[in-house]
């Protein structure tokens, strides 16, 4: 059994976008690339529930109205992995202690330092969370129209470089 089985699936959606952009590594601040995740409006989350009825426990999935880029990736299917390492090559497991433990994560290409999701999604001008449409812009989004299924621990709706990055 590999590790990623153990991890159970949150959202799902026939199609997603691969975000990526070049921005400043953490630690030795050269130019290194990043790549998202992005999920259309009406794909999918589940919520772990118990069904009191029968004492079991289930999954309940939902249709999400927004789109949603994804962070703290525990699962990930092979073959998005390798579309995501194709854009941007430091994308790859990473090990962490606590919560996030084994994910998926952006690393820089030139002194291999892990770039923390929290740093590049939730951060004022991180990779992911541009503060003007000038820095969304840097953002190219590819469609990729094949099902996804994955475990993510971050998840914002409506990230705020979607409107004006570069779709190709």
């Amino acid at each position: 059994m590999r590790d990623s089985d153990l991890v159970a699936v949150n959202v799902r959606s026939s199609r997603y976008w691969i975000a990526r952009v070049s921005h400043r590594c953490l630690h030795c601040a050269g130019a290194t690339s990043a790549a998202a995740l992005v999920l259309p409006p009406a794909h999918e989350t589940s919520s772990f529930i118990e069904d009191p009825a029968s004492s079991a426990e289930a999954d309940r999935w939902e249709h999400a109205p927004r789109c949603a880029v994804l962070f703290h990736i525990g699962r990930l299917p092979a073959e998005v992995a390798r579309r995501l390492t194709a854009v941007a090559p430091g994308y790859r497991l990473a090990v962490g202690d606590g919560i996030r433990g084994r994910h998926w994560a952006n690393h820089c290409e030139r002194c291999d330092c892990l770039q923390e999701d929290d740093a590049l999604f939730c951060e004022p001008e991180g990779a992911f969370f541009p503060i003007s449409s000038a820095g969304a812009r840097q953002i190219e989004l590819v469609e990729v129209v094949e099902e996804i299924e994955a475990f993510a621990a971050g998840y914002i709706f409506d990230p705020p470089f979607f409107e004006f990055a570069v779709r190709k």
